[in-house]
């Protein structure tokens, strides 16, 4: 454990004893609610690592570097914008991936198009979107969402000289 997560969790263990010291009730309910949330999402959570294993397993490097690959320039960009936008995916998941294709060579502006596609837009939240917000809302909303994503692939891709 590094000094960093060690000052992390003395932090946290001090905050935690005095909350405790402020109300042990509500401290225990808060403890107890937050137990519960885990327990609903450890399941998604170790599906997705599962998930993961599995590209990192059997998709071969070479189809990785040839759909999202250094090679790959702007069609891997509007590939990971693609992908990023049909799959649903928890930032806590998302972010291992990410770097897991850091690890295989993927550079960080295609990475930023499937991040950012992937926390922004959402084409298979989209009906969920429309019945809350309406059409008009929920298809500009996408529509300026991957605008940005697209300006910051480009605005990543200047500052990483890639």
């Amino acid at each position: 454990m590094n000094k960093m997560n060690l000052g992390l969790w003395i932090f946290t263990s001090l905050l935690l004893l005095s909350s405790l010291s402020q109300s042990k009730d509500k401290t225990i309910s808060a403890l107890k609610k937050a137990y519960k949330k885990l327990k609903k999402m450890l399941p998604l959570f170790l599906l997705m690592m599962a998930g993961f294993s599995f590209i990192v397993t059997y998709v071969p490097p070479e189809l990785i570097q040839r759909s999202i690959g250094v090679d790959s320039g702007i069609k891997g960009v509007f590939t990971a914008l693609g992908l990023g936008s049909i799959v649903i995916m928890p930032g806590f998941a998302a972010f291992p991936l990410c770097a897991a294709l850091k690890g295989e060579g993927v550079p960080y502006y295609i990475i930023a198009a499937f991040s950012l596609s992937l926390m922004n837009i959402g084409i298979m939240s989209f009906p969920l979107e429309k019945k809350f917000l309406g059409s008009k809302i929920a298809f500009v909303r996408n529509f300026f969402a991957f605008f940005v994503c697209v300006v910051t692939v480009v605005i990543v891709k200047i500052i990483f000289g890639e």
